[in-house]
Formats: C-alpha cells, sequence, structure tokens
C-alpha cells in the first residue's frame, strides 16, 4: 500500500510539472479549413466527418471554393492575426491578411480567418502559411506550415 500511494504521488507531481499554463498572450495551433460552394468545411458533426470531407476537397480541387484558417490563441486584449500566404499559382505574390481581435477574458479563442470565393480564385490554392500574433507592434508568437 505504501509504494503504491508513493507511486501516484510521483505521477501526480509529473503531471503538475508537465502542465502548461495559458499565462501571457500566444497561439496554441492554425487548422486550414477548405470550404465547398456553400462555405461549409464539412459534411456532419464529428471530427471524424471533417477529416474525411476535407481529405474528399483537396482530392477534388474543382469543389473548392475558399479556405478558413482556424486559429486558436490564448491571451485577452487587443491583439492582431496576420496570416501571410504564398501561393501554387505561377508569379502569384504572397498575401497578408490581418484581423484585430478584443477578448476580455484571459483564456483560449478560437478566430477564423477567411478567404472568400474571388479572392481564392484569384489567388489559387494557398501553398504554404504563417500566422503571427501582434500586439502593440511587436510579434508575440508565431506559428507556421512545413513548407514556409
Amino acid at each position: 500500500m505504501r509504494r503504491f500511494a508513493i507511486l501516484l504521488l510521483a505521477l501526480i507531481m509529473v503531471g503538475c510539472v508537465s502542465f502548461k499554463s495559458f499565462t501571457g498572450t500566444g497561439l496554441v495551433k492554425v487548422l486550414p479549413n477548405y470550404l465547398d460552394e456553400e462555405g461549409m468545411h464539412t459534411d456532419g458533426v464529428t471530427l471524424l466527418h471533417r477529416d474525411n470531407y476535407q481529405k474528399v476537397l483537396r482530392e477534388s480541387p474543382e469543389k473548392v471554393n475558399g479556405v478558413r484558417y482556424d486559429v486558436n490563441w490564448y491571451g485577452s486584449g487587443e491583439v492582431l492575426l496576420r496570416l501571410e500566404l504564398r501561393s501554387s499559382k505561377a508569379g502569384a505574390k504572397p498575401m497578408v491578411v490581418e484581423q484585430k481581435v478584443d477578448a476580455t477574458v484571459p483564456r483560449s479563442h478560437w478566430t477564423g480567418l477567411l478567404l472568400d470565393e474571388a479572392t481564392f480564385k484569384e489567388f489559387g490554392h494557398p501553398q504554404a502559411w504563417r500566422v503571427s500574433l501582434w500586439k502593440e507592434g511587436e510579434e508575440l508568437a508565431h506559428l507556421k506550415s512545413f513548407l514556409w
């Protein structure tokens, strides 16, 4: 019984040490989602539906009418989310999309950055992306795709 209590205490201590607290402001993850002609990124309610539908859209580029980058960030106050994109279309210049967001509660938030149908058709399929979080002209955090 004593060994069990010591093992349990050790596991709890390791768990507390590895816990990441979200203090300050930063980025957690970015989910690029292709959108169909109705502006939908999934055909069901589960994550499995979403993943399967995204695979269908990736394999059938003619069905894609836009892209939405869902950004999970944490913090509070007014910040600027900046999305930089590089296109797979030859000769296309990089694109920057910015959106100011304000959060009153210091917790995790989701914000969508949208490339609508007209912009998507002109720009082409994004090949690489970089999302950064700015506050008062200072970059606080960034995440980028593998090809950036």
